[in-house]
């Protein structure tokens, strides 16, 4: 009687096309290599390396509060495997426990196992989702179902939300049990070592199809760059932009600062720049001339990683946060067909397409001419001051509808008398700009949907300018169409983009508008110049 099969769990990674066996492995210093007859009868194939058996490092920790010799008795140990296989001219490589760490991180094909997975697995068979939202603050997700579901039921934005890893069920249940996909595909299985190289045959067929662009397209959208030698080649663009900004800051369009997380604005009173052996500066908001100002007619790299942004807490002059200036960056360039984009220090692939589809759309919405410039070096509470002025309007600038909680809603920064909610920011950083579109999304959903918000709003506005409180219904309005929602960004930049705003900015404000318009409200964008 032959002996069942059991089902293997295998980690499965394809090599880059221009590698040969030879270059592999990152270091073959204390590995181990050994014949594997069933996969190559000449070379070797299968790489292993161990670490022996050590105290655990907690058991520092908790030694000094026993009785008993912890460090005597509890032992810990890794050990790491490769096989490497070849199919179809590519090399493959199989791994075990910390085995992927014995491969330069360079060497493997990005999404190669997302896309087996998504070309093999039915769009209603997805299990779970690890997926990463791009905004100023980068949020990481993992959405798992009791049960194989659609796509549609994880409720991620394929806009916004980059997928990472997605486990499922295949079509054909003879080639798995279940795969999960992100770079390396994990894979259950009952092929055993010899029918591996037959496997990857099959994986590679399945990594070359186009299937998964008729549900998940949009995968090909937005990418994050994670090849070490291409992030060179960018970071070496960021610097060169900004040695050429220090001679003229004309040509720092493309660079600016961002707060790179949520913060509490409120409490937030500006910022400084601290440089080793330069000057502190300090500033209203995180602007690059004023970073800058500390150097003459070079930056490098290492500086960027060095030097930090610190945000000085409104209450007490203390520290609130503090980030490496690199981490704060958002810089976009067009490098080899794609434009790339830097946001809270990790490089990002976009394709010419979906850039061109997202701005056309934004470029689309109404634009607003009625509000006045901005005066030179205003701030937001200035001319938010000054433009409810000019239009014969209520200002709400930071005046909250509280919920009893931590969480607040801003009603809008300017409500006109025929039912026009004005966000404004100016373009500082990419992070308070999404900041303006969610305020601006939030506050619309809220009103249509909140009777208790709608209350609270009403009561706010009576207390300010009890001519405005009927602008607020007591009821849900029939008829949202009957408000109008204007996006107002001030702006120096000469960039030619939608409202002169970087790309991620741009992604949110489609997103915020697409939102709104769902739900039947006029939306308006403005871009202000500052004179």
């Amino acid at each position: 009687m032959a002996k069942r099969r059991r089902l293997q769990k295998l980690t499965i990674s394809l090599l880059k096309p221009e590698l040969s066996r030879d270059d592999v492995l990152r270091d073959k210093t204390g590995v181990e290599s050994h014949l594997l007859r069933s996969i190559d009868k000449e070379r070797h194939s299968l790489f292993t390396a161990s670490v022996p058996s050590h105290p655990p490092k907690w058991a520092d920790y908790l030694e000094p509060h026993t009785a008993s010799d912890l460090k005597a008795k509890l032992y810990s140990a890794s050990a790491s495997a490769v096989l490497i296989l070849e199919a179809s001219d590519r090399i493959f490589a199989v791994t075990w426990g910390q085995g992927r760490h014995l491969i330069e991180s360079d060497n493997f094909v990005q999404d190669f196992g997302l896309r087996v997975v998504l070309n093999t697995v039915a769009s209603n068979q997805l299990k779970s989702i690890d997926a990463k939202t791009i905004d100023e603050t980068a949020v990481h997700t993992r959405r798992d179902l009791s049960r194989d579901s659609s796509f549609s039921a994880f409720e991620l934005d394929p806009t916004r939300d980059l997928l990472r890893a997605v486990t499922g069920t295949p079509r054909d249940k003879k080639l798995a049990r279940r795969l999960t996909g992100a770079d390396a595909l994990g894979i259950h299985t009952y092929e055993q070592v010899p029918d591996l190289p037959a496997l990857a045959k099959r994986l590679l067929g399945h990594y070359r199809e186009d299937t998964y662009k008729k549900d998940f397209e949009f995968i090909d959208f937005l990418r994050p760059e994670r090849s070490q030698a291409r992030q060179l080649e960018l970071n070496e663009a960021l610097v060169a932009a900004l040695t050429a900004g220090l001679q003229d800051k004309s040509k720092l369009d493309d660079i600016h600062l961002a707060v790179p997380e949520t913060v509490d604005w409120l409490d937030i009173d500006g910022f400084r720049y601290e440089s080793p052996g330069k000057e502190e500066r300090e500033d209203n908001d995180p602007r690059i001339t004023t970073y800058l100002a500390a150097y003459d007619d070079k930056i490098s790299f290492d500086d960027l990683k060095r030097d930090r942004l610190v945000a000085v807490r409104a209450s007490d002059d203390g520290v609130a946060h503090s980030w490496p200036i690199y981490k704060c960056l958002v810089f976009q360039t067009e490098h080899e067909g794609f434009l790339f984009v830097l946001s809270a220090g990790e490089w990002f692939r976009v394709s010419t397409d979906y850039r061109s589809r997202v701005e056309a759309d934004v470029e689309a919405l109404p634009h607003s001419n009625d509000l006045p410039d901005a005066d030179t070096g205003t701030d937001e509470d200035a001319y938010n001051t000054k433009a409810a002025d000019a239009l014969g309007a209520l200002c709400l600038d930071k005046k909250f509808v509280y919920d009893g909680g931590p969480d607040k809603t801003e009603i809008c920064d300017i409500l006109t008398d025929a039912g026009r909610f004005i966000h404004v920011k100016m373009r500082g950083s990419s992070s308070t700009l999404s900041h303006l579109f969610t305020q601006g999304t939030n506050s619309g959903e809220r009103l249509l949907l909140d009777p208790e918000f709608r209350d609270k709003a009403r009561q706010l506005i009576d207390g300010i300018d009890p001519n405005y409180t009927s602008i607020i219904p007591a009821d849900r309005p029939d008829n949202p169409a009957d408000f109008e929602v204007t996006f107002a960004v001030v702006t120096r930049s000469t960039r030619n983009t939608p409202l002169t705003l970087p790309f991620f900015s741009v992604v949110s404000l489609r997103a915020a508008a697409q939102r709104l318009q769902a739900f039947g409200f006029r939306v308006t964008v403005a871009a202000v110049p500052e004179a």
